[in-house]
Protein backbone atom coordinates (compact mmCIF):
# COMPACT_ATOMS: atom_id res chain seq x y z
CA UNK A 1 0.00 0.00 0.00
CA UNK A 2 2.80 1.96 0.86
CA UNK A 3 4.43 1.95 -2.43
CA UNK A 4 1.02 2.33 -4.17
CA UNK A 5 0.72 5.51 -2.98
CA UNK A 6 3.92 6.86 -3.00
CA UNK A 7 3.57 5.96 -7.12
CA UNK A 8 0.13 7.75 -6.95
CA UNK A 9 1.93 10.84 -5.43
CA UNK A 10 4.66 10.80 -7.93
CA UNK A 11 2.97 10.22 -11.05
CA UNK A 12 0.44 13.63 -9.72
CA UNK A 13 3.54 15.73 -8.81
CA UNK A 14 4.81 14.54 -12.55
CA UNK A 15 1.32 15.69 -13.92
CA UNK A 16 1.50 18.72 -12.20
CA UNK A 17 5.41 19.83 -12.97
CA UNK A 18 5.58 18.54 -16.49
CA UNK A 19 3.57 18.83 -19.63
CA UNK A 20 2.41 14.89 -20.57
CA UNK A 21 2.41 15.59 -24.37
CA UNK A 22 6.32 17.14 -23.83
CA UNK A 23 7.10 14.43 -21.42
CA UNK A 24 5.88 11.35 -23.73
CA UNK A 25 7.46 12.68 -26.47
CA UNK A 26 11.00 13.74 -24.76
CA UNK A 27 13.40 10.82 -25.85
CA UNK A 28 15.56 11.98 -22.59
CA UNK A 29 13.32 10.41 -20.48
CA UNK A 30 13.95 6.67 -19.90
CA UNK A 31 10.17 6.51 -20.93
CA UNK A 32 10.03 9.02 -23.72
CA UNK A 33 7.73 8.36 -26.81
CA UNK A 34 9.07 6.18 -29.91
CA UNK A 35 7.33 8.04 -32.70
CA UNK A 36 7.63 4.77 -34.57
CA UNK A 37 4.91 1.68 -35.54
CA UNK A 38 4.70 -1.48 -35.44
CA UNK A 39 2.00 -3.13 -37.49
CA UNK A 40 0.86 -6.21 -37.68
CA UNK A 41 0.12 -7.20 -41.29
CA UNK A 42 0.31 -11.10 -40.90
CA UNK A 43 -0.56 -12.71 -37.80
CA UNK A 44 0.20 -16.97 -37.15
CA UNK A 45 0.94 -17.67 -40.74
CA UNK A 46 2.92 -20.65 -41.77
CA UNK A 47 4.84 -18.76 -44.61
CA UNK A 48 5.80 -15.28 -45.88
CA UNK A 49 7.25 -14.34 -49.03
CA UNK A 50 9.36 -10.90 -49.17
CA UNK A 51 11.23 -9.59 -52.25
CA UNK A 52 13.65 -6.84 -51.96
CA UNK A 53 17.29 -6.70 -51.30
CA UNK A 54 17.92 -6.13 -47.16
CA UNK A 55 20.16 -7.00 -44.30
CA UNK A 56 18.48 -10.04 -42.37
CA UNK A 57 19.55 -9.35 -38.47
CA UNK A 58 18.71 -10.48 -35.27
CA UNK A 59 16.92 -8.87 -32.45
CA UNK A 60 20.66 -7.58 -30.94
CA UNK A 61 21.06 -5.96 -34.70
CA UNK A 62 23.96 -7.99 -35.77
CA UNK A 63 23.93 -8.91 -39.11
CA UNK A 64 22.64 -12.89 -40.07
CA UNK A 65 21.77 -12.80 -43.52
CA UNK A 66 20.78 -10.98 -46.79
CA UNK A 67 18.39 -11.43 -49.30
CA UNK A 68 18.25 -10.14 -53.00
CA UNK A 69 15.58 -11.41 -54.60
CA UNK A 70 12.01 -13.32 -53.85
CA UNK A 71 12.72 -15.29 -50.81
CA UNK A 72 9.96 -17.59 -48.85
CA UNK A 73 10.12 -17.55 -45.08
CA UNK A 74 8.90 -21.22 -42.97
CA UNK A 75 9.25 -22.51 -39.52
CA UNK A 76 11.07 -25.49 -38.54
CA UNK A 77 11.75 -27.06 -35.40
CA UNK A 78 10.79 -23.27 -34.11
CA UNK A 79 13.66 -21.40 -35.79
CA UNK A 80 12.56 -19.17 -38.91
CA UNK A 81 14.00 -20.67 -42.39
CA UNK A 82 14.89 -18.59 -45.10
CA UNK A 83 14.87 -20.48 -48.25
CA UNK A 84 16.90 -23.05 -47.48
CA UNK A 85 18.69 -22.05 -45.10
CA UNK A 86 17.47 -22.56 -41.33
CA UNK A 87 18.57 -19.34 -39.06
CA UNK A 88 19.57 -19.81 -35.84
CA UNK A 89 17.06 -17.31 -35.15
CA UNK A 90 13.21 -17.27 -33.52
CA UNK A 91 13.13 -13.67 -34.29
CA UNK A 92 14.94 -11.70 -37.12
CA UNK A 93 15.04 -8.28 -38.70
CA UNK A 94 14.94 -7.20 -42.27
CA UNK A 95 16.02 -3.89 -43.17
CA UNK A 96 15.46 -2.79 -46.93
CA UNK A 97 18.67 -0.99 -48.32
CA UNK A 98 16.30 1.00 -50.44
CA UNK A 99 13.29 1.76 -48.00
CA UNK A 100 10.72 -0.66 -49.11
CA UNK A 101 10.30 -4.28 -49.89
CA UNK A 102 7.33 -6.60 -51.08
CA UNK A 103 5.43 -8.57 -48.64
CA UNK A 104 3.28 -11.40 -50.50
CA UNK A 105 2.81 -9.26 -53.16
CA UNK A 106 2.18 -5.54 -51.30
CA UNK A 107 5.02 -2.53 -51.20
CA UNK A 108 5.62 -1.65 -47.50
CA UNK A 109 7.91 1.41 -46.42
CA UNK A 110 10.08 0.58 -43.58
CA UNK A 111 11.56 -2.84 -41.77
CA UNK A 112 9.95 -6.33 -41.56
CA UNK A 113 10.28 -8.06 -38.42
CA UNK A 114 9.23 -11.86 -38.20
CA UNK A 115 8.63 -13.71 -35.35
CA UNK A 116 7.99 -17.61 -34.45
CA UNK A 117 5.13 -17.67 -31.98
CA UNK A 118 3.86 -21.60 -31.25
CA UNK A 119 5.19 -22.63 -34.67
CA UNK A 120 3.39 -20.00 -36.83
CA UNK A 121 5.10 -16.94 -38.67
CA UNK A 122 4.21 -13.24 -37.38
CA UNK A 123 5.07 -10.30 -39.49
CA UNK A 124 5.32 -7.24 -38.32
CA UNK A 125 6.24 -3.87 -40.24
CA UNK A 126 8.01 -1.25 -38.35
CA UNK A 127 8.38 2.03 -39.29
CA UNK A 128 8.07 5.69 -38.65
CA UNK A 129 4.67 6.95 -37.72
CA UNK A 130 4.04 9.64 -40.67
CA UNK A 131 5.48 7.05 -43.23
CA UNK A 132 2.53 4.67 -41.61
CA UNK A 133 -0.17 7.57 -41.99
CA UNK A 134 0.90 7.92 -45.86
CA UNK A 135 -0.26 4.12 -46.40
CA UNK A 136 -3.43 4.76 -44.66
CA UNK A 137 -4.94 7.72 -46.25
CA UNK A 138 -6.41 6.84 -49.44
CA UNK A 139 -7.71 3.86 -47.49
CA UNK A 140 -9.86 5.20 -45.27
CA UNK A 141 -10.43 8.39 -47.92
CA UNK A 142 -10.96 8.76 -51.11
CA UNK A 143 -8.51 9.67 -53.41
CA UNK A 144 -10.13 12.17 -55.20
CA UNK A 145 -11.17 13.92 -52.36
CA UNK A 146 -9.79 17.89 -51.66
CA UNK A 147 -6.57 18.16 -49.67
CA UNK A 148 -7.94 20.15 -46.67
CA UNK A 149 -10.09 16.73 -46.43
CA UNK A 150 -7.00 14.36 -46.67
CA UNK A 151 -4.62 16.71 -44.51
CA UNK A 152 -8.13 15.98 -42.03
CA UNK A 153 -7.57 12.34 -42.31
CA UNK A 154 -4.03 12.55 -41.76
CA UNK A 155 -4.33 13.77 -38.28
CA UNK A 156 -6.58 11.63 -37.52
CA UNK A 157 -5.05 8.85 -38.44
CA UNK A 158 -1.75 9.85 -36.86
CA UNK A 159 -3.97 11.11 -33.30
CA UNK A 160 -5.54 7.05 -33.87
CA UNK A 161 -2.06 5.91 -34.28
CA UNK A 162 -0.33 7.49 -31.27
CA UNK A 163 -2.97 7.17 -28.93
CA UNK A 164 -2.94 3.60 -29.60
CA UNK A 165 0.61 2.71 -28.76
CA UNK A 166 0.55 4.62 -25.46
CA UNK A 167 -2.35 3.56 -23.89
CA UNK A 168 -3.62 0.20 -25.88
CA UNK A 169 -1.29 -1.52 -28.36
CA UNK A 170 -3.00 -4.43 -29.59
CA UNK A 171 -0.44 -6.65 -28.52
CA UNK A 172 2.96 -7.66 -27.22
CA UNK A 173 4.41 -7.81 -30.40
CA UNK A 174 2.70 -4.79 -32.16
CA UNK A 175 1.28 -1.74 -31.96
CA UNK A 176 -1.52 -1.58 -34.77
CA UNK A 177 -4.08 -4.42 -37.19
CA UNK A 178 -3.96 -3.36 -40.96
CA UNK A 179 -7.66 -3.44 -41.02
CA UNK A 180 -10.77 -1.67 -39.83
CA UNK A 181 -10.14 -3.35 -36.40
CA UNK A 182 -7.68 -0.28 -36.17
CA UNK A 183 -7.14 1.60 -39.20
CA UNK A 184 -6.89 0.21 -42.98
CA UNK A 185 -3.39 0.44 -44.13
CA UNK A 186 -2.05 -1.41 -46.67
CA UNK A 187 1.47 -0.16 -47.44
CA UNK A 188 2.83 2.21 -49.98
CA UNK A 189 0.27 1.32 -53.31
CA UNK A 190 -1.99 3.39 -52.45
CA UNK A 191 -0.10 6.44 -52.16
CA UNK A 192 -0.72 9.84 -54.25
CA UNK A 193 0.64 13.23 -54.65
CA UNK A 194 -1.85 14.95 -52.75
CA UNK A 195 -2.02 12.39 -49.82
CA UNK A 196 1.59 12.70 -49.20
CA UNK A 197 1.38 16.67 -49.36
CA UNK A 198 -1.35 16.23 -46.80
CA UNK A 199 0.79 13.99 -44.24
CA UNK A 200 3.86 16.57 -44.91
CA UNK A 201 1.88 19.90 -44.38
CA UNK A 202 0.41 17.90 -41.12
CA UNK A 203 3.94 16.72 -39.98
CA UNK A 204 3.25 15.87 -35.78
CA UNK A 205 0.22 17.82 -35.92
CA UNK A 206 -1.88 15.42 -33.27
CA UNK A 207 -5.37 16.03 -31.30
CA UNK A 208 -5.15 16.86 -28.30
CA UNK A 209 -7.53 16.95 -25.12
CA UNK A 210 -6.82 17.27 -21.43
CA UNK A 211 -2.87 17.89 -22.28
CA UNK A 212 -2.82 14.58 -24.06
CA UNK A 213 -3.61 12.93 -26.89
CA UNK A 214 -7.26 12.87 -27.54
CA UNK A 215 -8.75 9.09 -28.38
CA UNK A 216 -10.70 10.15 -31.75
CA UNK A 217 -13.85 8.60 -33.57
CA UNK A 218 -14.70 9.28 -37.29
CA UNK A 219 -17.18 6.80 -39.73
CA UNK A 220 -18.07 7.20 -43.39
CA UNK A 221 -21.27 9.11 -43.18
CA UNK A 222 -23.35 10.41 -40.44
CA UNK A 223 -26.30 10.70 -42.95
CA UNK A 224 -27.12 14.68 -41.14
CA UNK A 225 -26.28 14.98 -37.64
CA UNK A 226 -23.52 13.09 -35.69
CA UNK A 227 -23.86 10.82 -32.62
CA UNK A 228 -22.76 11.51 -29.51
CA UNK A 229 -20.78 8.84 -27.59
CA UNK A 230 -22.52 8.76 -24.80
CA UNK A 231 -25.92 7.91 -27.19
CA UNK A 232 -23.99 4.82 -28.43
CA UNK A 233 -21.38 3.07 -25.96
CA UNK A 234 -23.21 5.06 -23.04
CA UNK A 235 -20.44 6.99 -21.90
CA UNK A 236 -19.56 10.77 -21.59
CA UNK A 237 -16.94 12.52 -23.65
CA UNK A 238 -17.20 16.12 -24.04
CA UNK A 239 -15.71 16.22 -27.56
CA UNK A 240 -17.83 13.90 -29.10
CA UNK A 241 -20.93 15.64 -29.04
CA UNK A 242 -23.91 15.31 -31.59
CA UNK A 243 -23.67 18.54 -34.39
CA UNK A 244 -25.54 18.83 -37.72
CA UNK A 245 -23.92 17.47 -40.70
CA UNK A 246 -25.45 19.07 -44.28
CA UNK A 247 -22.16 18.47 -45.58
CA UNK A 248 -22.06 14.86 -46.60
CA UNK A 249 -24.98 14.36 -48.71
CA UNK A 250 -22.64 13.19 -51.55
CA UNK A 251 -22.42 9.70 -50.22
CA UNK A 252 -23.89 6.84 -51.81
CA UNK A 253 -25.08 5.58 -48.16
CA UNK A 254 -26.63 8.97 -47.21
CA UNK A 255 -29.96 7.45 -47.20
CA UNK A 256 -30.40 3.49 -48.13
CA UNK A 257 -32.43 0.72 -48.16
CA UNK A 258 -31.86 -3.17 -47.94
CA UNK A 259 -34.69 -5.93 -47.60
CA UNK A 260 -34.00 -9.42 -46.50
CA UNK A 261 -36.14 -12.87 -46.38
CA UNK A 262 -37.23 -13.10 -42.27
CA UNK A 263 -35.83 -16.67 -42.21
CA UNK A 264 -32.40 -15.17 -42.99
CA UNK A 265 -32.69 -12.72 -40.52
CA UNK A 266 -33.42 -15.07 -37.66
CA UNK A 267 -30.86 -17.17 -39.08
CA UNK A 268 -27.77 -14.79 -38.71
CA UNK A 269 -29.21 -13.86 -35.21
CA UNK A 270 -29.31 -17.71 -34.17
CA UNK A 271 -25.69 -18.22 -35.14
CA UNK A 272 -24.97 -14.93 -33.23
CA UNK A 273 -26.71 -16.42 -30.45
CA UNK A 274 -30.20 -14.90 -30.31
CA UNK A 275 -32.87 -17.93 -31.26
CA UNK A 276 -35.93 -16.08 -31.66
CA UNK A 277 -37.83 -18.67 -33.64
CA UNK A 278 -39.89 -17.10 -36.66
CA UNK A 279 -39.74 -14.02 -37.18
CA UNK A 280 -43.58 -12.42 -36.35
CA UNK A 281 -42.71 -8.93 -35.13
CA UNK A 282 -39.80 -6.33 -35.64
CA UNK A 283 -39.50 -3.04 -34.18
CA UNK A 284 -36.51 -0.48 -33.11
CA UNK A 285 -36.69 1.35 -29.76
CA UNK A 286 -34.82 4.71 -30.07
CA UNK A 287 -32.66 6.85 -28.39
CA UNK A 288 -32.30 10.65 -28.73
CA UNK A 289 -31.65 10.18 -32.44
CA UNK A 290 -30.28 6.86 -32.97
CA UNK A 291 -31.46 3.11 -32.40
CA UNK A 292 -30.68 2.17 -29.25
CA UNK A 293 -32.12 -1.50 -29.18
CA UNK A 294 -33.79 -3.98 -32.07
CA UNK A 295 -37.23 -5.64 -30.51
CA UNK A 296 -37.44 -9.25 -32.26
CA UNK A 297 -40.34 -10.63 -31.61
CA UNK A 298 -40.11 -10.32 -27.63
CA UNK A 299 -36.94 -10.21 -27.76
CA UNK A 300 -34.45 -6.82 -27.37
CA UNK A 301 -31.06 -6.69 -29.26
CA UNK A 302 -28.69 -3.97 -28.60
CA UNK A 303 -28.31 -2.18 -31.70
CA UNK A 304 -24.52 -2.82 -31.64
CA UNK A 305 -25.08 -6.37 -31.52
CA UNK A 306 -27.53 -6.59 -33.75
CA UNK A 307 -25.94 -5.33 -36.43
CA UNK A 308 -23.15 -7.27 -36.00
CA UNK A 309 -25.12 -10.04 -35.88
CA UNK A 310 -26.91 -9.59 -39.05
CA UNK A 311 -23.62 -7.96 -40.68
CA UNK A 312 -22.33 -4.46 -40.67
CA UNK A 313 -23.05 -3.96 -44.78
CA UNK A 314 -26.30 -5.05 -44.46
CA UNK A 315 -27.32 -2.41 -41.75
CA UNK A 316 -25.05 0.23 -42.23
CA UNK A 317 -25.47 2.48 -39.68
CA UNK A 318 -27.18 2.50 -36.13
CA UNK A 319 -29.66 4.90 -37.87
CA UNK A 320 -32.65 3.02 -39.52
CA UNK A 321 -36.19 2.05 -39.43
CA UNK A 322 -37.55 -1.65 -39.92
CA UNK A 323 -40.73 -2.98 -41.50
CA UNK A 324 -41.65 -6.59 -42.12
CA UNK A 325 -44.25 -7.38 -44.99
CA UNK A 326 -45.28 -10.35 -46.82
CA UNK A 327 -41.98 -12.16 -44.95
CA UNK A 328 -40.09 -9.34 -46.55
CA UNK A 329 -38.09 -7.22 -43.34
CA UNK A 330 -36.83 -4.25 -45.00
CA UNK A 331 -34.45 -1.84 -43.38
CA UNK A 332 -34.37 2.08 -44.38
CA UNK A 333 -31.47 3.78 -42.80
CA UNK A 334 -29.62 7.32 -42.95
CA UNK A 335 -25.66 6.66 -43.22
CA UNK A 336 -22.95 4.11 -42.62
CA UNK A 337 -21.13 3.24 -39.49
CA UNK A 338 -21.03 4.34 -35.68
CA UNK A 339 -22.04 8.12 -36.58
CA UNK A 340 -19.43 9.46 -33.75
CA UNK A 341 -16.60 11.79 -34.26
CA UNK A 342 -15.79 13.36 -37.32
CA UNK A 343 -18.00 12.43 -40.63
CA UNK A 344 -15.41 10.96 -43.42
CA UNK A 345 -17.95 12.04 -45.94
CA UNK A 346 -19.05 15.09 -44.24
CA UNK A 347 -15.02 16.36 -44.26
CA UNK A 348 -14.96 15.92 -47.54
CA UNK A 349 -17.85 18.33 -48.01
CA UNK A 350 -17.10 20.90 -46.02
CA UNK A 351 -13.38 20.97 -47.59
CA UNK A 352 -14.89 21.61 -50.93
CA UNK A 353 -16.86 24.47 -49.48
CA UNK A 354 -13.28 25.31 -48.74
CA UNK A 355 -13.41 25.19 -45.27
CA UNK A 356 -9.51 24.25 -43.79
CA UNK A 357 -8.44 20.97 -41.67
CA UNK A 358 -8.09 23.02 -38.39
CA UNK A 359 -12.32 24.29 -38.59
CA UNK A 360 -13.31 20.86 -39.84
CA UNK A 361 -11.53 19.12 -36.95
CA UNK A 362 -13.19 21.88 -34.23
CA UNK A 363 -16.76 21.41 -36.27
CA UNK A 364 -16.72 18.07 -35.34
CA UNK A 365 -14.66 17.80 -32.03
CA UNK A 366 -15.40 20.04 -29.49
CA UNK A 367 -12.83 21.93 -27.29
CA UNK A 368 -10.22 19.89 -28.88
CA UNK A 369 -6.63 21.45 -29.48
CA UNK A 370 -4.28 20.84 -32.51
CA UNK A 371 0.04 20.57 -30.95
CA UNK A 372 2.76 19.33 -32.95
CA UNK A 373 4.46 17.20 -30.99
CA UNK A 374 7.56 16.34 -33.27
Amino acid sequence: EKISLLTSLITIWLLTVFNPVDAILDDSHQDGFDPTLAIGIHVAVSSVTIEGDALVESESGKVVSSIQGNYRYTVKNGKIKQKNKVLTFNVVILQPKLGILQVNGHIFRGAIKLVVKKGKLTVINILPIEEYVRGVINREALPHWPLEAKKTQAILARTFAVYQKIHHPRSKLYDLAPSVIDQVYGGLEREDVTSNQAVNQTKGLVIIKNNMPAKIYFHSTCGGRTASAAEVWGREVSYLQPVKCPYCKNSSLYRWKRSYGRSVIAKRLKKAGYSVGKIKKISVQRGRHRVKFVVVNSKKIPVNKFRAAVGYTAIWSNDFSVSLRRGKISFSGKGAGHGVGVCQYGMAGMAKKGKSYKQILRYYLKGIELRRLY
